[in-house]
């Protein structure tokens, strides 16, 4: 899959934990260097967690990692591996839904 960010084309990757090692300790990464999101498929403790929710959370999580690479954020805030500061990128990713809902109520989209 496909998506434009800001212009950029950005693959979206689904991969299995055993094929992907960076996936044994996440559900999911951007790699800038190559405008790519990999997400994972499932996770062993899968019983323990609604995982297509998790998938979308994740999703969602590393587009805005991606969006903030674009706009020239990469590693220009607190986190010092990922370039983000985690807690803002994910509560940007939680609440896109409701955002997005308030926005089309207000008419402001």
């Amino acid at each position: 899959m496909k998506i434009n960010v800001l212009g950029s084309e950005w693959s979206i990757e689904y991969r299995n934990t055993a094929s992907d090692p960076l996936l044994k300790e996440n559900d999911g990464y951007t790699d800038y260097t190559v405008r790519r999101i990999i997400i994972a498929n499932k996770r062993e403790d899968a019983e323990l967690i609604d995982d297509e929710q998790r998938r979308k959370h994740t999703l969602r999580h590393e587009i805005v990692h991606a969006f903030l690479f674009e706009i020239g954020l990469a590693y220009s805030w607190e986190h010092p591996d990922a370039g983000h500061e985690e807690t803002m990128v994910d509560w940007i990713a939680l609440q896109f839904p409701k955002l997005q809902k308030a926005f089309e109520e207000a008419g402001c989209l």
